[in-house]
């Protein structure tokens, strides 16, 4: 009976994708969003970590707040214009 249990538990670990198990969230940025921060003209701050999405930015980097959308912010970093969770300080897209 312990060996029937133990590899129904292997066939389903091996069967179920790893992806189920991660818990990705997506973020859709409104158009209007990536609108304003194109047209921003800030300069960059240089940051020696890689951004990437999902990342958070360091308390180094100054978050400029996007008008009616109390819950974007952005900057720029590295030269690449970052939009992240004001909140959170989490980068939810990059534009490059």
């Amino acid at each position: 009976m312990r060996r029937l249990v133990y590899v129904t538990l292997i066939a389903c670990a091996v069967v179920t994708p790893s992806s189920a198990f991660a818990q990705a969230t997506v973020v859709t940025v409104p158009s209007e969003v990536e609108s304003y921060v194109v047209k921003e003209k800030i300069p960059s701050v240089k940051v020696e970590r890689e951004v990437i999405v999902g990342s958070e930015l360091p308390d180094t980097v100054t978050l400029r707040p996007v008008p009616k959308f109390d819950t974007y912010s952005y900057a720029v970093v590295n030269n690449r214009r970052v939009i992240v969770e004001g909140k959170t300080r989490k980068v939810v897209k990059i534009i490059d």
